[in-house]
């Protein structure tokens, strides 16, 4: 069941929860532009620009691959024999660039919900992915070139099922997952884009080079270096993160604690947060409590491993919620303060805001809400957080918690994706 489906569920089930919720809050401040995802609008996925004092819709975006700061906007819509990419100011809507390319290509989609992808860490080089022929005998092409459109896409084409996964901030080394026979098992294979050369071997963790690579995608990060991206997977043996280096031909697996292995469902429950120098990566699931911290610097080490109590109130929704979630990571399930002392993420119900220091919960916020999505502003002065169900959009204070003002005119809304300060 995808996302969109059950924001509409949840509206209809939303009054059989409705005791015990916090009273309205007043207006949220003026000043801020909220990118979201809300209900199922004019039967298409689209992104809802929101303006956070009136609540006013100023634009719908439809779904597209937006640059790591949001400064640009990537769209890919078919026309007669050939598609149209076309770059935006998403804070505008005002066309910055466009491209025809052949038909087929679109941008990659690696979670089936939200955002796309492709594009580099540091937003200056893009993927474009085509699929051809019967299963069993795929073909598929990659478009590769710069984000400001100014020069020839490289076309990169290969034998057999292959997904976009990463892409080097130089642009020359294109990660890949081919995918197997078995749906769980896939490889992930490195494509040098200057010499159109496939690297014969796969990408493989160097301490267990012969162990194949199983695994259903989860929630994912890029440092702000644009050196490694950061993957969750859920698979049988218990959840792990794949650490891949953008330019080098191995990569680390990286086991995270699990109360029961063999539990899928909770397994989707892992988010990631990394700060803003990169040195840091947390890694915790808003079902089991559980957080892993670990530094880049020092892979395939995982320093810390902890728990914590998450305030778990259970209800009609909560339960309907979790169980639905099952299906896909969340969008916004976690996030780090600006200073990097706090870990702000979604338990069953409510938010906790963890001191980095020592991995223990300092704050508890809108206990009794059962909470889909949060992100923190980029200027760091607010964290939003949005419920689908009770469609309700909260802006509070990251330093006390204390819940400031609510967006008001939101129609479940179930993924923050971005959160600016108006220029």
């Amino acid at each position: 069941m995808s996302r969109r489906l059950i924001a509409l569920l949840l509206l209809a089930i939303a009054p059989l929860a409705a005791c015990g919720r916090s009273a309205s809050a007043p207006p949220a401040a003026a000043g801020y532009r909220l990118f979201l995802e809300e209900g199922f609008r004019n039967a298409a996925e689209t992104v809802t620009v929101r303006d956070s004092g009136t609540g006013t819709i100023e634009r719908e975006l439809p779904i597209g691959t937006p640059a790591p700061d949001w400064s640009r906007y990537y769209t890919v819509t078919p026309t007669t024999g050939m598609a149209r990419l076309t770059v935006l100011d998403p804070a505008s809507g005002r066309v910055l660039a466009q491209a025809t390319i052949p038909a087929g290509y679109a941008l990659p989609n690696l979670a089936f919900q939200g955002p796309r992808a492709g594009l580099s860490p540091d937003g200056q080089w893009l993927a474009l992915t085509r699929q051809t022929g019967a299963t069993g005998h795929r073909v598929t092409s990659f478009l590769v070139g710069s984000t400001s459109l100014n020069r020839p896409f490289t076309t990169v084409r290969l034998d057999g099922d292959f997904v976009f996964d990463a892409l080097s901030n130089d642009g020359k080394s294109l990660d890949l997952i081919q995918r197997m026979s078995d749906p769980n098992h896939y490889q992930v294979r490195l494509y040098d884009v200057p010499s159109h050369s496939l690297y014969e071997q796969p990408v493989v963790d160097k301490r267990e080079s012969k162990e194949p690579m199983t695994g259903i995608r989860g929630d994912s990060v890029a440092d702000p270096q644009g050196n490694y991206v950061f993957t969750v997977y859920a698979r049988d043996a218990g959840p792990f993160i794949h650490a891949l280096p953008l330019d080098q031909p191995y990569a680390w697996c990286l086991d995270l604690p699990a109360k029961n292995a063999w539990d899928i469902e909770q397994q989707f429950h892992w988010s990631l947060a990394i700060n803003q120098d990169g040195s840091r990566l947390y890694a915790i699931n808003g079902s089991s409590g559980l957080i892993a911290e670990m530094s880049p610097a020092s892979l395939p080490k995982v320093d810390r491993t902890a728990q914590v109590a998450l305030n778990t109130n259970p209800d009609l929704l909560a339960g309907f919620v979790t169980g639905a979630d099952a299906k896909g990571a969340r969008i916004g399930g976690a996030a780090l303060s600006a200073d990097g002392r706090t870990l702000f993420a979604l338990g069953d119900t409510g938010i906790v805001g963890i001191d980095t220091a020592n991995l223990k919960v300092r704050l508890r916020i809108l206990t009794s809400e059962t909470v889909d999505s949060i992100r923190l502003s980029a200027d760091g002065k607010w964290l939003y957080a949005a419920a689908a169900g009770e469609s309700k959009l909260w802006q509070i204070n990251p330093t006390t918690g204390a819940v400031a003002g609510e967006v008001k005119g939101s129609t479940n809304p179930w993924a923050l994706l971005w959160a600016e300060p108006k220029s």
